[in-house]
């Protein structure tokens, strides 16, 4: 059976705002049921208090010299499927080699194949 985001809850992790608004209709139309879309750390870990989600995109380089890193480690360790979108080369990141990479400008297409991928890995686990 093939993964499909319908249904699914995600949390969005996106500091530029519109980069945030364009991504967000692209994971709409994808067919997620609920985006949690956070601009911050912070608001990441409110959203993340409030239920654990589906998958996770998560913006690697964010305002005032903060990454995502912890934050995405800390979900996959708890199952959950991460992407890291990132506007720099994914070998160029302190990444584990399994961690699933999508380089921006953000397609359709390689938003939903990273995501695809990151679900897949997880349901291998």
């Amino acid at each position: 059976m093939t993964w499909t985001p319908s249904g699914k809850r995600i949390l969005y992790l996106e500091d530029e705002a519109i980069i945030a608004l364009d991504t967000t209709d692209t994971l709409r139309d994808l067919g997620f049921a609920t985006i949690d879309l956070c601009h911050s750390l912070e608001m990441a870990e409110a959203a993340l208090n409030a239920g654990t989600p589906d998958l996770a995109l998560l913006d690697v380089n964010l305002s005032h010299g903060r990454t995502s890193l912890d934050l995405g480690r800390r979900l996959r360790e708890a199952g959950v499927p991460v992407v890291f979108a990132t506007g720099y080369s994914a070998d160029s990141l302190p990444l584990e080699d399994t961690a699933v990479v999508v380089e921006k400008p953000l397609t359709p297409a390689a938003l939903e194949k990273a995501l695809e991928q990151a679900a897949a890995a997880a349901a291998s686990q």
